[in-house]
């Protein structure tokens, strides 16, 4: 059972002309924290466009009116509190209403009615009155596919459509992402999306970084938005980085472990060292930097780009780096080199430690392709060797 501070109260579901809609909560925001990413492709436009002109419009638009909201977390919360930060920035920034559920379907109809989303060519069915069910039709040509061309009756009927619509008075942050949860009920969240909406530090900080890295993610990952698949790949650095591989300050000796979901959970329960985490993505953004001229110079050869942007690849070099690796560019190149090459070595293999003995011994490759207790050791050995000798080169370089 979840204990609020602020209980959350919905107001009477309603039914509203999109048109009213959008009047009503033309100033929305949608947070990152309680919302699934813009991820509408062309198709799932039309194919929306075409339910509302059948009158088969589905879903609930979710909205919290932030000004209620905000007169009941005062009585609440002191004002140096996340929860009153986040509904007071929201206010001073001049918006009156947080979407939850139905960001794709609002940002469609927006741009629908104001001309900024072209309809595909070809012939409509709409339901011209709802009461008989009568069909009509019509055709959008090209040079004419925005709303303002569509014939009178069409528009006048996609505004006079209903959708549902259930608005909140009084919520917080751990509220919203109790509604964002329920909400998702039927269509399941990973378990990126799920760590996205608690009221912890790192999920905040993480939100920080991706934006701060869309152009590092978008050259590792189609759509990086879609499932936070970029959030899932900072946060699996970053649990790689802090505790994929310990070593105790005062014995100087390593344990190792695994990275998987319950670990990137504790990962985000944990207190967040804020100077830390920046030092780290201060490594991000060098290595986002880098990239870019690290493919165009094909450091690993011609046409083996895939091989640079390799999630691996990426996740051994971060962790060097934040390791004491020097983060020149050609100290950096350097490294990656030496580490594809022992990826590609199938003659070196490592004891396993934490399984028998008679267990099958593990290449660099195998341990790059696993985030076991195993597979931690053996990067830890591989790449730590990596450093010194790079460092070594970049020392005797300046001499």
């Amino acid at each position: 059972m979840v204990k609020f501070r602020v209980a959350p109260i919905k107001v009477e579901q309603s039914l509203i002309e999109h048109a009213y809609l959008l009047f009503k909560y033309l100033k929305v925001v949608a947070p990152k924290r309680c919302q699934r990413p813009l991820c509408w492709t062309n198709s799932d436009k039309t194919k929306f466009f075409e339910s509302i002109l059948m009158n088969r419009v589905e879903g609930t638009f979710i909205f919290i009116d932030i000004e209620t909201a905000f007169e009941a977390i005062k009585r609440e919360y002191q004002s140096n509190e996340k929860s009153y930060l986040f509904f007071e920035d929201l206010l001073r920034s001049g918006f009156k209403y947080i979407v939850i559920d139905g960001n794709n379907r609002y940002h469609f109809l927006t741009d629908l009615l104001n001309d900024r989303w072209l309809i595909p060519q070809g012939e409509y069915h709409y339901i011209s009155d709802a009461k008989t069910g009568r069909i009509e039709t019509f055709e959008v040509v090209a040079r004419h596919r925005k709303f303002s061309d569509l014939p009178i009756a069409v528009q006048k009927i996609i505004k006079q459509r209903k959708s549902n619509v259930s608005e909140y008075s009084q919520v917080d942050l751990k509220g919203l992402g109790e509604i964002f949860t329920n909400v998702n009920a039927g269509k399941p969240l990973n378990r990126q999306e799920f760590r996205n909406v608690w009221d912890v530090d790192y999920a905040d900080l993480v939100r920080e970084l991706e934006d701060d890295l869309m152009g590092l993610l978008n050259t590792l990952i189609t759509n990086p938005s879609i499932g936070l698949t970029g959030q899932e790949f900072i946060v699996d650095c970053l649990d790689f980085i802090l505790n994929g591989i310990v070593v105790d300050p005062t014995t100087g000796e390593t344990s190792h472990n695994a990275i998987n979901q319950n670990s990137k959970d504790c990962l985000y329960k944990s207190e967040a060292d804020s100077d830390l985490f920046w030092k780290i993505g201060s490594n991000f953004k060098l290595l986002q930097e880098y990239l870019p001229r690290m493919i165009s110079e094909a450091i690993l050869g011609s046409g083996n780009t895939k091989k640079v942007t390799r999630s691996s690849a990426i996740q051994n070099l971060i962790w060097m780096m934040c390791n004491g690796l020097d983060k020149s560019y050609p100290s950096v190149v350097e490294a990656m080199k030496m580490a594809e090459s022992e990826y590609t070595n199938t003659k070196r293999t490592y004891q396993l430690i934490y399984k028998d003995s008679d267990d099958t011994e593990m290449t660099f490759r195998d341990s790059c392709n696993g985030m076991n207790k195993e597979c931690m050791n053996i990067r830890g050995k591989v790449l730590n060797e990596i450093i010194d000798e790079v460092n070594v080169s970049s020392v005797q370089a300046v001499i």
